[in-house]
């Protein structure tokens, strides 16, 4: 054995029988991809708002007050928000009403804080017994990715009546009342 190295070291020719090492290579790669927008909200469950309207009729100054903040709201990219509503309405609602009386009350919900306009809904029942219709306001943009809170507030109530063209001209019945808003935020590209 000893013959042979000394003749490997001597001779390159015997370079097969010796091990080689690999020299250093580098490459360049280019990778592209597409991620995906992504909105996270919270909770997804709807804000749903009450009141008790007493004998007299007369709807509790408060709601004009109520707010809610909702926060933990992050999107990856530009974003779009939009606000969706139905009416306050009687919780079991009557089949007929006498024409000085409604079981449903219009308003407006409005989402502030995310994107430059505050997202907007009114709720537009048109007849005293009111309906169970979703309204869904026009959506605001956010261009660029964001992480923060939004205020949801309502207020402009007024009294949905088929009484012609005064809409506070009807009080609402009296028993309890109860309304739901939808918050919707979702990417825009």
């Amino acid at each position: 054995m000893r013959v042979l190295t000394a003749i490997c070291v001597l001779f390159p020719a015997c370079a097969g029988a010796i091990p080689a090492q690999a020299a250093p290579a580098s490459a360049t790669a280019q990778v592209k991809g597409v991620i995906k927008g992504k909105c996270a909200l919270p909770s997804a469950a709807p804000i749903t708002f009450s009141t008790v309207v007493p004998a007299n009729g007369k709807l509790d100054p408060a709601l004009a007050n109520l707010s809610w903040t909702i926060s933990g709201l992050a999107c990856n990219a530009g974003s779009a928000i939009s606000i969706s509503a139905r009416s306050l309405r009687l919780n079991a609602p009557r089949g007929s009403l006498t024409p000085s009386q409604s079981q449903a009350v219009n308003y407006t919900a409005t989402a502030s804080g995310w994107s430059p306009g505050a997202a907007t809904v009114t709720t537009g029942d048109t007849t005293s017994l009111g309906t169970t219709a979703l309204y869904t306001g026009v959506a605001q943009s956010q261009a660029a990715p964001k992480s923060g809170t939004i205020i949801i507030s309502v207020s402009n109530f007024t009294v949905s009546t088929n009484k012609g063209s005064s809409a506070n001209s009807a009080k609402p019945v009296d028993g309890a009342y109860s309304a739901t808003i939808i918050l919707n935020l979702a990417p825009s590209i």
